[in-house]
């Protein structure tokens, strides 16, 4: 089973690493407009559009690196976590970006947000795994 979370992690790990490293060269990403727009919309506008995409590039590509590297692991998950809960946002914000019919029928966006949903799983498992070898490790103290 320890295998499989790491195997999990780093799988994560490079998808971060990729999607994130994209966002770094502008119109690379589809996910780009998507995010841009959703970052404005967040924080009403007051951040550039160059600025937000960066820094969510960022934000990525430290989330990659700490899963493929197994360092601070609770701490990028956590991270890992919130991103992606926020991409849930467009389905709300942008429904005619997600939606063919809403709430059923997902355009090609729609998918693409929903099947973070293995995503956050994934990640709660990791984190379950994290906290259980803290709570070991005290243990054995």
């Amino acid at each position: 089973m320890k295998n499989i979370i790491s195997l999990l992690r780093i799988s994560l790990g490079i998808i971060f690493l990729w999607y994130g490293m994209l966002k770094f060269f502008p119109e690379l990403s589809p996910a780009e407009d998507l995010a841009i727009n959703t970052i404005n919309w967040m924080f009403n506008g007051l951040i550039s559009s160059e600025i937000s995409i960066k820094l969510l590039a960022l934000w990525e590509v430290l989330v990659g690196i700490g899963f493929i590297l197994g360092v601070y692991t609770r701490y990028i998950t956590i991270l890992f976590l919130i991103h992606m809960v926020l991409t849930f946002l467009p389905l709300f914000i942008f429904p005619e970006l997600s939606f063919t019919k809403a709430p059923y029928a997902f355009t090609i966006v729609g998918q693409y947000i929903v099947k973070n949903i293995v995503f956050i799983l994934v990640g709660i498992l990791i984190l379950k795994v994290e906290d259980e070898k803290k709570l070991l490790n005290k243990s054995s103290i």
